[in-house]
């Protein structure tokens, strides 16, 4: 299974003055929630990028990534045949520098890696291509 979602209707103030919309990734059996500031991206902005990575990763496109923040953090995906690989991602300056024009730098999401540079294994989920089709029939139904 995959999905994502917000789970409030409405924005909560932060302690430090931005506005977060709580929101909630399934993958499989793993649910984790996340915070996604709104201002610079709307609800609406959100939900049409997340359409907008599902549906290449169904075209011809071998990898995609969906916003939780823009430009900071992102959940990555890979398409091998059936078989979807997803990561959790922070964006850091050093890997992307702008522009910061609404467009996602799906260019940016280098080839899949199961260990980081000190040889320990990444955190990674596995859906189905499948998952990603039934999130999208889901979304065109609403």
């Amino acid at each position: 299974m995959f999905h994502i979602e917000f789970i409030d209707h409405e924005p909560e103030l932060q302690e430090d003055g931005w506005l977060g919309l709580w929101g909630r990734i399934t993958l499989g059996e793993y649910e984790e929630r996340f915070l996604a500031p709104v201002g610079y991206w709307s609800r609406a902005d959100y939900e049409r990028q997340w359409l907008e990575a599902a549906r290449r990763l169904l075209r011809s496109a071998d990898r995609t990534g969906f916003f939780t923040a823009p430009y900071r953090f992102w959940w990555t995906m890979w398409r091998d045949g059936e078989r979807v690989f997803v990561h959790e991602e922070l964006l850091t300056p050093e890997r992307y520098a702008g522009p910061y024009d609404g467009t996602p730098p799906y260019q940016i999401i280098e080839d899949r890696a199961t260990h980081n540079d000190e040889g320990e294994q990444i955190s990674e989920w596995e859906i189905s291509l499948q998952d990603i089709r039934a999130y999208l029939n889901a979304s065109d139904s609403t």
